[in-house]
């Protein structure tokens, strides 16, 4: 899903930045618009729904009194309407990488869906000295200093729970086998429910559910490409136990067998 874009003013700049050295391995990309400039050209900002963002908006009022309007979280989706702009409109939007947003602000995954997380009410004395930090910015480039400097300090705090996420959704990803999760504990020496807890509070499901996705969706991807002698093949090479177990798996997943989605695809199935 492409995100639409409202505009009630004539002018509207906007650019992509690199994230700061600090923040490359957290955040893919920075978009920033100022509905104060004048646009380089007629373009509008585009990208899909669906990439977690910390999204700053400041706007000043006619006597040049600058507010923060709006900073959020979004887990998964961001209203439209958020996007819009005036002439007096600076939009700061940071576009993290998967499964960093929860970790690096310390709070349930499933909390970051829905509702956009308002900062100023998670932790009223230290979001309202950002604010006063942001107010007192006096360009575009110093606000994306404050906020660089509210990221790297969120990575100091939460820098071990950030590591545990990264490597073990890393190493499932690759390897998505059943012995996988028993590597993962033994490298990161934690037992296991400590680690399924962390990992379902950041992440949103169990490492167990995770590791079971990541296997169906590579065996799907290899189906689909056919690049494969028999089915057991498919099963033996991503895990299974055998082709039964892959079977099981994959009509869990699709409510097809994979001999039924090679001859007709995938329909949709009646409850």
């Amino acid at each position: 899903m492409f995100v639409s874009w409202t505009t009630t003013g004539a002018k509207m700049k906007h650019w992509y930045q690199r994230p700061g050295k600090l923040l490359t391995e957290l955040v893919r990309t920075v978009l920033i618009i100022e509905g104060f400039s004048e646009p380089d050209s007629d373009s509008l900002p585009i990208f899909t729904n669906g990439i977690p963002i910390l999204f700053c908006k400041t706007e000043k009022t006619p006597s040049g009194y600058e507010h923060v309007a709006q900073l959020t979280l979004h887990g998964n989706f961001i209203d439209p309407g958020h996007w819009t702009t005036n002439n007096h409109s600076t939009i700061i939007a940071y576009f993290f990488k998967p499964f960093v947003l929860a970790g690096l602000f310390n709070m349930p995954a499933k909390k970051l869906l829905g509702t956009p997380v308002d900062l100023f009410n998670c932790s009223p004395h230290k979001y309202n000295a950002l604010r006063t930090q942001l107010i007192y910015a006096d360009s575009t480039s110093r606000k994306v200093e404050v906020l660089d400097h509210l990221i790297v300090q969120q990575l100091n705090e939460n820098q071990k729970i950030l590591d545990i996420i990264q490597y073990a959704t890393d190493q499932i990803m690759c390897n998505s086998g059943t012995e996988i999760l028993s590597e993962i504990l033994q490298e990161l020496k934690l037992n296991e429910r400590t680690f399924q807890r962390i990992f379902k509070k950041y992440v949103g499901v169990t490492a167990t559910q995770y590791r079971r996705i990541c296997q169906f969706d590579l065996s799907f991807r290899q189906l689909q490409s056919q690049r494969f002698g028999k089915i057991s093949d498919v099963a033996f090479s991503n895990g299974f136990a055998d082709q039964s177990h892959f079977i099981r798996s994959f009509k869990e997943f699709t409510q097809t067998t994979p001999n039924d989605y090679l001859r007709n695809g995938l329909t949709d199935k009646k409850p």
